[in-house]
């Protein structure tokens, strides 16, 4: 409530729990699929577009959350990211959120309201549908209330960043092979870069590769946290992503 004159509402948080191969896609991946790479179900879990709920505030940054008011909420126009180290106390996400970052050009009034109407009705996260050139989702320009573009670059693997320009948030990206990630979170992409998956999350849950299965997705392509070719670091494999309407 201190963020620019407050009226913000917590409706999400994305957090992966588990970005080894034999976690991906499995129990906790509530953001992509919890049924495992399947070609059977390559849409995933749905959970980006649908009604459905889970977890709960308190443990936000230990698993995934998602509150009645992702969708419920109908009229808001702006979101605002938090990103906050997993495991934080509630008390602390705040004093302990290394990025915040917020859209301020009130997007979301042409798109639905909110996050639901914009994945159902605009922009859906179907596989195997999209161009990955010419389908890519918008993105939108925001201001940072702790960090900076250069911070929130500094974090994605070396191979990424040249392809990335961080102050915004991108929605829906399609990749090479027809995959989709739901957000690009503090950053978009170069429409001719078709390696998405390194630097969004979400999505779609049947890729070819196993790594880029999961809520991270292929953050972990070059091993766990270590920052080098298309890996993120771990300060951002660890980051839990905090999602608020206003």
């Amino acid at each position: 409530m201190l963020t620019d004159g407050g009226g913000w509402t917590l409706v999400a948080s994305i957090h992966e729990n588990n970005v080894h191969d034999n976690g991906r896609c499995t129990v906790g991946d509530k953001w992509s699929s919890e049924q495992g790479n399947n070609q059977n179900t390559k849409h995933g879990d749905g959970n980006w577009e649908n009604l459905k709920t889970f977890g709960n505030v308190a443990s936000s940054t230990s698993d995934d959350f998602k509150s009645l008011a992702y969708f419920s909420i109908d009229d808001a126009k702006d979101i605002m990211i938090w990103q906050v180290p997993n495991n934080t106390p509630l008390s602390m996400w705040r004093s302990n959120s290394y990025l915040r970052y917020r859209t301020y050009g009130q997007f979301l009034s042409g798109l639905g309201g909110n996050l639901q109407n914009l994945f159902q009705s605009y922009y859906p996260i179907r596989q195997g549908v999209y161009n990955p050139v010419s389908d890519n989702g918008p993105s939108f320009p925001v201001k940072y209330d702790e960090g900076s573009p250069a911070d929130a670059l500094s974090h994605f693997g070396p191979s990424s960043q040249p392809y990335l320009t961080a102050g915004y948030i991108q929605f829906r990206t399609v990749n090479a092979g027809q995959h989709i990630n739901a957000i690009c979170p503090g950053v978009k992409t170069d429409p001719v870069w078709t390696s998405y998956p390194f630097a969004c999350i979400g999505g779609s849950s049947f890729w070819s590769s196993m790594h880029n299965c999961g809520d991270f997705s292929g953050m972990a392509a070059d091993g766990y946290g270590t920052g080098t070719g298309k890996s993120v670091d771990k300060t951002l494999i660890e980051t839990t992503f905090l999602i608020f309407y206003r």
